[in-house]
């Protein structure tokens, strides 16, 4: 098949979108990729925690339609096609090279002729390499490559000559700075034939993570609210208010919130979406999208047929000169929030944003993003018929069945509790 190009689908845990829309630290490379390429602003994550995102990604389906709830109930459902095998089933060699909690018992290894994980320990920093890349690229059939990167996730190592304010301003700002060299050493050696999609699974919380005072206050929040289910909402909303009030952010940042994960609001819901490669026009979309549309994307974009019964749909629709915005379903289930009683759910539009909390008595909150950006407080008095049409068009709360793996040792090693 030589006019069949390659693909590399690279994502960078938690890397968020304004970090690469504004500009942040100093990153030639990204900032050229991003030039030369067809970035999408707005595009949002299905779920803020990783193991959810990544199952959007290479099956174009929720958790509610692919069975991979959280980063425990992480087993993909029976049935549901992924995009290594639609691949494989097309001529591609495929291969991943993951880490963090994307274990193979998740069976996000379906497809993949070669699934490699490596311990987080192991980093671009530290001098590891994806060697094997040269040699699935050289063969002469189509290659997929799924490679996945940690170097921003907490806790962050920031080599070096990187730790120079000149850098950026907080740790993750620097290891951004440092990670635009490899990225480049990376990328170029990838052949000219390959569409690229450089992403973020999701975002992060930065500016007031190390705070002492804010891990005080989120110490006792978290107990109140997860484990004595006390709706602390208004409680937290004003200490953001009063943050933002003594430290104004250049971002948006909440106070309380530790990081991704635990809630749905858009610094850590909103992640990059670049495309790169033959019959990629290079552009800017500002148009709402989402994760689920990435699987139908890259299959059009390599010109196989993505037109199946999943929940996403392409970018790339020719008969579309404009993107239309499209409504984004966000999830936090993450394991920080004790239990799927915690668990949260929002849609967002181009316009505001619905939360829900189904496990909790708690009212919903609506949220005008156009006045309130970093959405610090929600509409005192929403319309109880818009929130309840919004509502309506959230999934159904349960779809396929779930299974949770005994993979608690692994993600304590991670770091998650």
């Amino acid at each position: 098949m030589p006019d069949t190009p390659n693909l590399l689908l690279l994502c960078v845990d938690c890397l968020r979108g304004d970090a690469v829309d504004d500009g942040w630290g100093e990153t030639p490379f990204l900032d050229s990729f991003v030039a030369g390429g067809r970035s999408y602003a707005n595009c949002f994550a299905s779920a803020t925690t990783t193991t959810p995102c990544v199952a959007s990604m290479m099956t174009g389906r929720y958790a509610e339609g692919n069975g991979v709830r959280s980063l425990r109930e992480a087993r993909l459902a029976p049935g549901v096609s992924t995009l290594a095998e639609r691949l494989s089933v097309a001529g591609y060699d495929t291969a991943a090279f993951v880490t963090g909690p994307l274990v193979a018992e998740t069976d996000l290894d379906r497809g993949f002729d070669t699934y490699r994980y490596r311990e987080n320990t192991e980093s671009l920093f530290d001098g590891w390499e994806p060697t094997e890349l040269d040699s699935l690229f050289a063969t002469e059939k189509p290659s997929f490559c799924y490679l996945h990167l940690w170097e921003l996730h907490e806790p962050i190592t920031v080599p070096a000559e990187f730790r120079g304010r000149e850098n950026g301003r907080w740790p993750y700002e620097r290891a951004l700075s440092a990670l635009d060299p490899s990225l480049e050493r990376l990328l170029e050696s990838v052949p000219e034939d390959t569409v690229v999609a450089l992403c973020g699974d999701h975002g992060e919380s930065i500016t007031w993570r190390h705070n002492p005072l804010r891990r005080v206050a989120k110490r006792a929040r978290d107990k109140a609210r997860y484990e004595f289910g006390v709706d602390t909402r208004g409680m937290e909303r004003r200490l953001d208010r009063l943050a933002e009030a003594l430290a104004p952010a250049s971002i948006h940042d909440h106070f309380v919130e530790n990081g991704h994960g635990e809630t749905v609001f858009d610094h850590v819901a909103n992640v990059p979406l670049v495309l790169s490669g033959p019959g990629i026009e290079p552009g800017r979309e500002t148009a709402v999208c989402r994760q689920v549309d990435l699987y139908p994307t890259l299959l059009d974009a390599l010109g196989l047929d993505g037109s199946e019964d999943v929940d996403g749909e392409s970018l790339l629709d020719p008969a579309n000169e404009e993107l239309d915005d499209r409504e984004a379903y966000i999830r936090a289930c993450g394991a920080a929030l004790r239990g799927k009683e915690n668990w949260v759910r929002a849609l967002r539009t181009s316009t505001g944003k619905y939360v829900e909390y189904p496990n909790r008595d708690w009212g919903p909150e609506y949220y005008d993003l156009a006045a309130d950006p970093a959405e610090r407080a929600p509409v005192d008095d929403p319309d109880p018929d818009r929130l309840r049409a919004l509502a309506r068009r959230l999934p159904e709360s349960e779809g396929v069945e779930t299974e949770r793996l005994a993979i608690d040792e692994r993600l304590r090693a991670l770091g998650y509790r």
